[in-house]
C-alpha cells in the first residue's frame, strides 16, 4: 500500500509543470515575434502587408500576415511571404530564433544580397522557396545541412558560380529548381545520386558540360528541364534509366549526334523537346511508339531525310514542330491521323509535293505553318472547310498555284494569314472581310489581279497589310481608312490607279507607307501627315501632281521620304529643314521650283530633274545668282516698266497737244 503522503507531492509537481508550460510557450512566441520584427524594420522600404508585425501585437503573432503556428499556438511553423513586394536582404533575419519553421516561402519579391549561411539553423525545414528574387553570389553550402528538405526552389535569381555538390546529399528532396540563374558547370562526378528526385530544373544557366551523369541515376524523375544552357555531346543511351520521365526539355543547347533510338523506350513521355541543338541524321521511326506523346519539338537542328510515317501513330499528339531542318520528303499522309494536333510547323525545310488531303482531318488545328519549302499545287476549299479553328495560317514562300478559295472567309478566328511568295492567281476574295480578328495579312509576291475589295475595310484589327508585287488594278478603296490599327501598308509594284483616298489620313498608327511603282495620280491628300507617326513613306514612280502636303513636316518620326518620278509642283516646304529625324529624301524628277531646304542628305541626285529648284545643295545653282533666275526677273521688270513708261509718255504728249492747242486759240482771240 502506497503512502498517502506522496499524493500531495505528485500534485505539486503537476501544478508547477502546468504553470511553467504557458510561460515557456509565451516566451518562445515573444522571441520569434521579436526576431521577425527586427527583420521587418531592417527592410529599407516599409511593406504595408507586414504592418501587423508590431511589438504591441505580439500576443497575436499567429494571426500576423504570412505567419502560421502549430495547432497548440505555441510556435511558428510556417512563414509564407510570397508576392508581397518585399525589398531588402536577409542579413538581419535571425534564423536561430525560428527553429521550428518547416515551411519558408519568399518567392516573388525583390529581395537581394546573399543567402546567409545561418539559414542552416532552420533544421526542420521541408519546404524552402527563395525563387524569383535578386539573390546573388554563390549558393551557400550550408543549405545542404537542411536534411529534412523535400522541396528546394532557388530559381529566377542571380546566383553565380558552381552548384555545391553537397546539395546532392539532400536525399529527401524530390523537387529541385535552380533554373534562371548564372550557374556554371561543377564537377558532376562529385554529385551523389538523388533517388527520390522527381522534378529537376536547371534551365537558363551557363552549364557547358556533357549530360550530367547523376541525373541518369534518378529513376523516379518525371520532369527534367535543361533547356537554354550550353550542354554538349550526345544524349547518353542510359537515358533509358529514366523510366518514369514525362517531361524532357533539352531545348537550346549544343547537344549533337543522332537522336537515340532508345528514347522510344521512354513510354511515359508526354513532352519531348529537343529543338535548337545540333542533332543530325533522321528521326527514328521508333518514335512512333511514344504513344503518350503530346508535344514533339525537333525544330532548328540539322535533321534530314524523310519525316517518318510512323509519327501518324501518335494519336495523342497536340504539337509537332519540325521547322528549320533539312527534311526533303513529301508530307506523310499518316500525319492526318494525328487528329488531336493543334500546332503543326514544317516550315523552312525542303519538303516537296502538294498538301495531302488527309490533313483535312486535322480539325483542331490552331497553327499551321509550312512556309519556305518546295510545296506546290492548289489550296483546296476542302481543307479550308475543316480548318475553322485556325488562328495562324502560314504557307508563304512555296510554289502554290490556283486561286485563293473564297471559302477562306470561313476562317473567322484567323490572326495571321501569310500566303506571300507563291504563284496564286485570280482576285483577292471579298470574303476576307470576314476576318474580324486578323492582325497580319500578306498576299505579296504573287500574280493576283483585279481590285482590292472594299471589304478590306472590315479588318479593323489589322496591323500589317502587304499586297505588293502583284498585278492589282483599280483604285485604292476609301474604306482603307477604317483600318485605324494599321502600322504597315505596302501596295507597291502593282497597277493601282486613281487618286489616293483622303481617308488614308485617318491611319493615325501608320508607320510604313509604300505605294511606289503604280499608276496613281491626282493630289496627295492635304491632311497627309497630320496626327500620324510615319517613319517611311514612298510615293515614287506614280503620276501624283500638285504640291507636297504641308502637313508632312509634322511627321517628327519620318526617316525616309521618296516622292521621285511624279509630277509634283510648287515648292518643297521650307519647314522640312527642321525635320531632324529625316535620314533619306528623294524629290527627283518632278516639276518642283524655288529654293530647297537644308537636308542631312545633300547630294544633287535627290533634286535632279526639277529645273526650277535652286539652293546650296551640290549641283544646284544659287538662288541669288542664278542667270536663269536673273533673266526671269529682268523680263518681269521689263514687262512691268515698259507699259508704265509708255503710258506716261503718251499722257505727256496728249497733255502737250492739248496745251498747245489752247495757246493757239488764245492767240487767235487776241488778234
Amino acid at each position: 500500500m502506497k503512502p498517502v503522503i506522496q499524493k500531495p507531492h505528485h500534485f505539486l509537481l503537476l501544478s508547477i509543470f502546468l504553470f511553467v508550460l504557458p510561460l515557456k510557450s509565451s516566451s518562445t512566441l515573444r522571441t520569434e515575434a521579436e526576431a521577425l520584427i527586427k527583420w521587418r524594420t531592417s527592410l529599407p522600404v516599409p511593406a504595408p502587408s507586414l504592418h501587423p508585425w508590431s511589438i504591441t501585437n505580439v500576443t497575436n503573432l499567429c494571426n500576423w500576415t504570412g505567419v502560421t503556428c502549430n495547432n497548440a499556438g505555441s510556435t511558428v511553423t510556417m512563414l509564407d511571404l510570397s508576392d508581397m513586394n518585399l525589398n531588402g536582404t536577409l542579413d538581419q533575419f535571425n534564423f536561430s530564433s525560428l527553429p521550428n519553421i518547416t515551411y519558408f516561402n519568399l518567392n516573388g519579391n525583390n529581395l537581394n544580397g546573399t543567402i546567409p549561411p545561418l539559414i542552416s539553423n532552420l533544421s526542420k525545414l521541408t519546404y524552402l522557396n527563395l525563387g524569383s528574387n535578386y539573390f546573388t553570389e554563390n549558393i551557400p553550402v550550408e543549405i545542404a545541412k537542411l536534411s529534412e528538405l523535400r522541396i528546394l526552389r532557388l530559381d529566377d535569381n542571380e546566383f553565380r558560380g558552381s552548384i555545391p555538390y553537397q546539395l546532392s546529399s539532400l536525399q529527401q528532396v524530390w523537387y529541385l529548381d535552380l533554373g534562371s540563374n548564372y550557374l556554371e558547370s561543377p564537377d558532376w562526378s562529385q554529385f551523389s545520386n538523388m533517388p527520390k528526385l522527381s522534378y529537376l530544373s536547371l534551365y537558363l544557366n551557363e552549364f557547358s558540360s556533357e549530360f550530367p551523369p547523376f541525373i541518369l541515376n534518378s529513376p523516379n524523375l518525371t520532369y527534367l528541364d535543361l533547356c537554354q544552357n550550353m550542354f554538349t555531346g550526345p544524349i547518353p543511351d542510359s537515358i533509358t534509366n529514366l523510366v518514369e520521365i514525362e517531361y524532357l526539355n533539352l531545348t537550346d543547347n549544343a547537344f549533337q549526334g543522332l537522336l537515340p533510338v532508345n528514347l522510344s523506350k521512354l513510354v511515359s513521355l508526354k513532352d519531348l523537346l529537343l529543338g535548337r541543338n545540333a542533332f543530325t541524321g533522321m528521326i527514328p521511326p521508333q518514335f512512333g511508339l511514344l504513344s503518350n506523346l503530346h508535344d514533339l519539338e525537333l525544330y532548328n537542328n540539322s535533321l534530314g531525310g524523310q519525316i517518318p510515317s510512323s509519327l501518324g501513330q501518335l494519336r495523342m499528339l497536340e504539337k509537332l514542330d519540325l521547322q528549320i531542318n533539312g527534311f526533303n520528303s513529301t508530307i506523310p499522309l499518316e500525319l492526318g491521323l494525328c487528329a488531336n494536333l493543334t500546332y503543326l510547323d514544317l516550315s523552312l525545310n525542303s519538303l516537296t509535293g502538294d498538301l495531302p488531303t488527309s490533313l483535312s482531318n486535322l480539325t483542331k488545328l490552331v497553327t499551321l505553318a509550312m512556309s519556305s519549302n518546295l510545296l506546290y499545287g492548289e489550296i483546296s476549299s476542302y481543307f479550308i472547310a475543316n480548318w475553322t479553328e485556325l488562328v495562324s495560317l502560314q504557307l508563304q514562300n512555296n510554289s502554290f498555284t490556283g486561286v485563293i478559295p473564297p471559302e477562306i472567309g470561313r476562317l473567322t478566328n484567323l490572326d495571321i494569314l501569310f500566303l506571300f511568295g507563291n504563284n496564286f492567281t485570280g482576285s483577292i476574295p471579298s470574303e476576307i472581310g470576314n476576318f474580324n480578328l486578323l492582325t497580319q495579312l500578306d498576299f505579296s509576291m504573287n500574280k493576283l489581279t483585279g481590285s482590292i475589295p472594299p471589304t478590306v475595310g472590315n479588318l479593323t484589327q489589322l496591323r500589317i497589310l502587304q499586297l505588293f508585287d502583284n498585278n492589282l488594278s483599280g483604285s485604292i478603296p476609301p474604306e482603307i481608312g477604317n483600318l485605324t490599327s494599321l502600322e504597315i501598308l505596302d501596295l507597291n509594284t502593282n497597277k493601282l490607279q486613281g487618286e489616293l483616298p483622303d481617308t488614308i489620313s485617318r491611319l493615325v498608327n501608320l508607320q510604313y507607307l509604300s505605294l511606289y511603282t503604280n499608276l496613281l495620280s491626282g493630289h496627295l491628300p492635304k491632311d497627309l501627315g497630320q496626327d500620324m507617326f510615319l517613319s517611311f513613306a514612298s510615293f515614287a514612280n506614280n503620276s501624283f501632281s500638285g504640291p507636297i502636303p504641308q502637313f508632312l513636316d509634322k511627321l517628327t518620326t519620318l526617316e525616309k521620304l521618296n516622292v521621285s518620278n511624279n509630277k509634283l509642283s510648287g515648292r518643297i516646304p521650307s519647314t522640312f529643314s527642321s525635320m531632324f529625324s529625316l535620314q533619306s529624301v528623294d524629290f527627283s524628277y518632278n516639276n518642283l521650283t524655288g529654293p530647297v531646304p537644308t537636308f542631312r542628305q545633300a547630294e544633287s541626285a535627290i533634286f535632279v530633274g526639277n529645273s526650277g529648284l535652286c539652293g546650296d545643295a551640290q549641283g544646284l545653282s544659287s538662288c541669288s545668282s542664278s542667270p536663269r533666275g536673273g533673266n526671269s526677273r529682268r523680263k518681269i521688270l521689263i514687262a512691268v516698266i515698259v507699259p508704265i513708261v509708255g503710258i506716261i509718255i503718251f499722257a505727256i504728249i496728249v497733255i502737250g497737244i492739248l496745251m498747245l492747242s489752247r495757246r493757239t486759240r488764245l492767240l487767235d482771240e487776241e488778234k
